[in-house]
């Protein structure tokens, strides 16, 4: 059944509410399963596994004693033969004394076997699901750059491995008003001056040219906050190591545009004179040299 009640929903760093969505769980439990953390995962688990050994206790209670070796009427006997059946222990101190808790056990047996399997078979895939180890710059640049007016994404591999195949793109979201008075969202792919990288070992930064061609052309901070301009910086690869594709993404509001500033150059030489990538300087920007409109054709 649909709920009213509105749900958070969380895309990147923006937060949404929706409405009229049916929210069950176990309508869609394997993706529920996979998205979320480490620690719901395994509590989740734990209450589902306390709470089908507890309805077993009860059914081996309700038959009386039907456990041999369980002290009559203990619940606290009973579930801890529960776990030992679902387990599929068995110590041999407490057995099935009749037919009732036999038939009781063989569906607590099939059912924690059922469990197993689907519980392993999560595991595995959240262990072998592919994931992309890269680090987005915390803000976007706008300035100049080889002479032209910049956008500019920086982004990082913080793996000891090349992604090859590597791309890039940026996407414009912004709210635009119909002739009609409605406003929608509207998405427009940036071009970049390079959007492919045949090995992305290190960094790379992401050039949008701001020209008469841009979405964003002559536009300011103003503007740009009036249109809610949004922008999401997706890249995918091949990892090395897994040779699986590995993808990630980042979002930008205009709090996160640096206007008039370029990024900080993370390259410099060591003491023993080979070059160095200071990682600590990926999110760091600095003053354009040239104190002009970024979209102002150069």
């Amino acid at each position: 059944r649909k709920s009213d009640r509105a749900r958070s929903v969380k895309i990147g760093d923006r937060e949404f509410l929706t409405k009229g969505l049916d929210h069950s769980f176990w309508k869609d439990a394997f993706h529920n399963s996979m998205r979320v953390s480490w620690p719901t995962f395994f509590l989740g688990f734990a209450v589902y596994f306390i709470a089908i050994n507890a309805i077993f206790a009860t059914l081996f209670w309700i038959g009386g004693d039907c456990i041999a070796n369980a002290r009559p009427g203990s619940f606290a006997d009973r579930f801890y033969f529960s776990i030992e059946t679902l387990a599929t222990v068995g110590y041999g101190d407490m057995h099935p004394d009749n037919d009732y808790a036999h038939l009781v056990t063989t569906l607590e047996i099939f059912v924690g076997m059922s469990t197993l399997a689907v519980y392993a078979g999560l595991v595995f895939a959240r262990f072998a699901r592919p994931r992309a180890k890269v680090l987005f710059a915390d803000v976007m640049a706008m300035g100049r750059h080889n002479g032209g007016a910049m956008l500019m994404a920086r982004i990082a591999n913080a793996r000891n491995s090349t992604v090859n195949e590597a791309q890039a793109e940026i996407w414009l979201l912004y709210s635009e008003p119909t002739t009609e008075g409605v406003r929608f969202r509207r998405f427009k792919q940036l071009t970049l001056l390079q959007r492919r990288n045949p090995i992305f070992a290190f960094s790379w930064t992401l050039f949008h040219p701001i020209d008469e061609h841009s979405p964003l052309f002559g536009l300011g901070q103003a503007e740009l906050e009036e249109m809610d301009a949004y922008w999401v910086v997706i890249f995918d690869g091949l990892d090395d190591v897994s040779g699986q594709k590995v993808n990630a993404r980042k979002g930008y509001g205009v709090a996160d545009l640096r206007i008039g500033h370029v990024y900080s150059d993370i390259l410099t030489a060591s003491e023993s004179g080979l070059p160095q990538l200071d990682y600590g300087l990926l999110h760091e920007t600095e003053p354009d040299e040239v104190e002009a409109e970024p979209s102002e054709q150069a």
